[in-house]
C-alpha cells in the first residue's frame, strides 16, 4: 500500500502532469480542444449575460421607467445570442465530441499499448509494478475525462470569476469578502477529501481485481466444466466474492464518516449558510437600512449569488481536482517513463550464419528474496545441434530458454553467439531469428492465418505448408472458410473453438512458418496424443535439419533422438550426454527414463 507521502505531489508536478494530458488532447484533436474552450466560455458567459445582465436590465427598466423600446431591442439581441449559442453547443456535443474523443482515447491507449509491448517481462513478476500498470491502463479513459473536466472547470471558473467578480465589485465591493471566505474554506476541505478518496481507491483497487477475477471465473467458458464437476470450487468462489465485498465495504466504512463531515462543511457551512444566510441579510441591510443598493440590484445580486456560488465552488474544486487528476496521470506517466532494461547495448547486426551458442557461468535470480534460479551454468550449442532440456518441475529449464531469448538478462555470466555477447546484438533482429512455442501459448481472436503469421497476413503468404507440417491440416480441411476461419467466439458468434491438441498444433505451425535459425520448443507435444506426437517429431526433424533446436519435454520418448540431453536439477546441469550414454551412466536421467518412457517403448 502506498504511503501518504508517496501520494503527495508538488505544485510543479501537478502542473506538469495536467499539462501532459492537456497537450495530448490538443495533439490528438486540436479542433476538439479549441472548441471545448469556446464551449465553456459560451456556457458560462451566456448564463451571466442572461441571468445577471438581462434580468438586471429589465428590472431597472421597470423600476426607473426606461423606454419599452430599449427593453425590446435587448430581448431580441438576447434571443439571437441564445439561438447561436444553442447551435454551437449542438455541433460541439453531438458532432465534434463524438468524432474527436475516440481519437484522443486512441492516441493515449496506443502510447500505453506500445509501452506495454516493450516492457521487460520482469515487470510482470513485480506485483507492485503490475498493479501500477493495471491502474494506469484502466484509468486511461477516466484520466482523459478528468482532464477535459478540469479544462472546463478552469475556463468556466475564470469566466465566472471575471464576469461576476467585476459585476459584484461595481455593485458592492464588500461582497468579495463573502466570496473569499467561501473559496478558502471549500478549497481546504476539498483538498483533504480528495486525498482521502484517492487513498480509498488505492486500498480498494487490489480487492476489485480479486472481485473481477471471481467474475471472470463464472462467465468464461474455460472454467465452465470444472465449476460444474467441482461444486466446492463454486462455493469457494462465492465465499471469496462475499469476503471481498465485505472488505471493500469495511474500507469504505472507515472513511465514510470523515467524508460525510467534510461534505457537510463544504456543502452547507461554506456554501448555503454563508450565502443564503449571512449574505442575504447583508443585502437586505444595504438596501432597506443604508439605502446603498436599489431593490433591482438587491434582487439581481441575490439571484446571482446562486450562480456565483456554483462558480466559486468550481474555483474551489479546481486545485484539489487538479491534484486528484494529476495523481492518476502520474501513474500513466510513470508507466510510460519506464526505461526498458533488456536493450541492445551496441545494436550490432545479426550475422548471416549462426554459429556456436555458449553459456558462460550464467546465473539468474528473479528477485533477491528468492535467490538464484540458475546457478553457474555453462554449456555450448553447436550449429544445427538438437538439444533437449529435461528435469523435474522447477529445475530451471524454461528460465534457461528465456535467458537465451533475452526475455531476461543473466544476473551473472554471459551468453555468447558467434563469440559475441548477445546483449550487443540488435534486440529485434536477434529475437526475429528465434522461433518459439511456449507451453502457455495463446490462441488469439483472429483468423487461422493470422494466428500462424502473428501479424496481418500479406497477400502472398501461404500458411498451409506450415499447418501441414504441424499436423493441423486435417482440421483445416473441415473448416468452411479455411485459413480465413475466425478462431474463438470472443467477437464472432460463428468463430471456431479449438481443442487443446488442435491449439497446440496451430501454435507449432508458427515455428514452421517463421524463417528462423533457432527453434525453441517448451513442451511442444504436451496436449497431443502419441500418434500426433510421433508425426510432429517427424515433421520437426525434417523442418529443422539445418537449424539449432532446443526443446523441453517431460515425455522422455521425445528427447531420446536429441543430439545431446542436458539434465537440470535446482538450476544446475547435473548430467549431459546422449540418450544412450545417460542410460548407461544409470544416473538421474536413467531413473526418469525407467520410471516413464520405458512403459511406452
Amino acid at each position: 500500500m502506498r504511503s501518504d507521502k508517496k501520494m503527495k505531489l508538488s505544485l510543479r508536478k501537478t502542473f506538469a502532469n495536467t499539462w501532459f494530458m492537456t497537450r495530448l488532447i490538443f495533439q490528438a484533436s486540436p479542433l476538439y480542444g479549441t472548441m471545448l474552450i469556446f464551449e465553456k466560455i459560451r456556457h458560462s458567459g451566456l448564463i451571466f449575460v442572461e441571468h445577471t445582465l438581462g434580468i438586471g436590465f429589465v428590472l431597472e427598466a421597470a423600476e426607473f421607467g426606461k423606454p419599452f423600446r430599449e427593453v425590446l431591442y435587448f430581448m431580441l439581441f438576447l434571443f439571437g445570442l441564445l439561438a447561436f449559442s444553442g447551435l454551437y453547443s449542438a455541433v460541439f456535443n453531438s458532432v465534434v465530441a463524438e468524432i474527436c474523443m475516440p481519437k484522443i482515447e486512441k492516441k493515449l491507449k496506443f502510447l500505453l499499448y506500445e509501452k506495454a509491448g516493450s516492457l521487460d517481462i520482469a515487470c510482470y513478476d513485480d506485483p507492485e509494478y503490475y498493479n501500477e500498470f493495471v491502474l494506469a491502463v484502466s484509468e486511461s479513459k477516466n484520466s482523459i475525462d478528468r482532464t477535459v473536466n478540469l479544462i472546463g472547470m478552469l475556463v468556466s471558473g475564470l469566466v465566472i470569476f471575471f464576469s461576476y467578480g467585476t459585476y459584484f465589485l461595481l455593485k458592492d465591493s464588500v461582497s468579495v469578502l463573502f466570496v473569499l471566505v467561501s473559496f478558502v474554506g471549500s478549497f481546504l476541505i476539498h483538498s483533504i477529501a480528495n486525498k482521502i478518496r484517492f487513498r480509498l481507491n488505492l486500498k480498494i483497487n487490489p480487492l476489485n481485481k480479486k472481485r473481477q477475477y471471481v467474475h471472470r471465473v463464472f462467465y468464461l467458458s474455460a472454467y465452465a466444466k470444472e465449476l460444474r464437476l467441482n461444486r466446492k470450487v463454486s462455493g469457494r468462489m462465492h465465499r471469496d466474492f462475499e469476503e471481498t465485498n465485505k472488505k471493500i465495504y469495511q474500507c469504505q466504512k472507515e472513511e465514510s464518516k470523515k467524508l460525510w463531515l467534510l461534505n457537510f462543511l463544504t456543502g452547507y457551512v461554506f456554501s448555503d449558510f454563508i450565502f443564503d444566510g449571512i449574505y442575504l441579510g447583508y443585502l437586505v441591510f444595504q438596501a432597506a437600512v443604508r439605502k446603498a443598493l436599489s431593490f433591482s440590484s438587491l434582487v439581481v445580486l441575490y439571484n446571482s449569488a446562486g450562480s456565483l456560488r456554483n462558480g466559486l465552488r468550481i474555483l474551489s474544486d479546481l486545485p484539489p481536482t487538479a491534484v486528484e487528476t494529476a495523481l492518476y496521470v502520474e501513474k500513466i506517466r510513470n508507466f510510460l517513463a519506464y526505461e526498458t532494461k533488456v536493450v541492445s547495448e551496441k545494436d550490432l547486426p545479426m550475422p548471416e550464419e549462426i554459429g556456436e551458442i555458449r553459456f558462460e557461468n550464467v546465473s539468474f535470480a528473479y528477485n533477491e528474496k528468492d535467490g538464484d534460479i540458475i546457478h553457474q551454468v555453462s554449456f555450448s550449442i553447436a550449429p544445427r545441434e538438437k538439444i533437449a532440456l529435461v528435469g523435474y518441475n522447477g529445475a530451471g529449464k524454461t528460465t534457461l530458454i528465456k535467458l537465451l531469448m533475452r526475455l531476461y538478462d543473466p544476473t551473472e555470466g554471459r551468453i555468447l553467439l558467434n563469440g559475441v555477447d548477445i546483449r550487443n546484438y540488435d534486440l529485434a533482429q536477434y529475437r526475429s531469428r528465434i522461433g518459439t512455442v511456449f507451453q502457455d501459448y495463446q490462441i488469439y481472436a483472429a483468423t487461422v492465418a493470422e494466428n500462424v503469421v502473428m501479424d496481418e497476413v500479406p497477400g502472398q503468404a501461404d500458411v498451409v505448408p506450415a499447418l501441414r507440417q504441424s499436423g493441423f491440416y486435417p482440421r483445416l480441411r473441415s473448416m468452411k472458410n479455411g485459413v480465413d476461419t475466425g478462431l474463438t467466439r470472443e467477437f464472432d458468434e460463428e468463430g471456431t473453438n479449438l481443442s487443446g491438441g488442435e491449439s497446440q498444433k496451430l501454435a507449432v505451425a508458427r515455428v514452421f512458418y517463421k524463417d528462423c535459425d533457432q527453434i525453441i520448443l517448451d513442451e511442444p507435444s504436451s496436449a497431443l496424443d502419441p500418434i500426433a506426437e510421433y508425426q510432429l517429431n517427424i515433421s520437426m526433424a525434417k523442418a529443422s535439419e539445418n537449424k539449432s533446436v532446443i526443446f523441453i519435454s517431460h515425455r522422455l520418448s521425445t528427447t531420446r533422438h536429441a543430439d545431446r540431453i542436458l539434465m537440470l536439477e535446482k538450476g544446475r546441469i547435473i548430467e549431459s550426454g546422449t540418450h544412450d550414454s545417460l542410460i548407461a551412466r544409470d544416473g538421474k536421467y536413467a531413473q526418469m527414463w525407467q520410471a516413464q518412457a520405458s512403459k511406452y517403448v
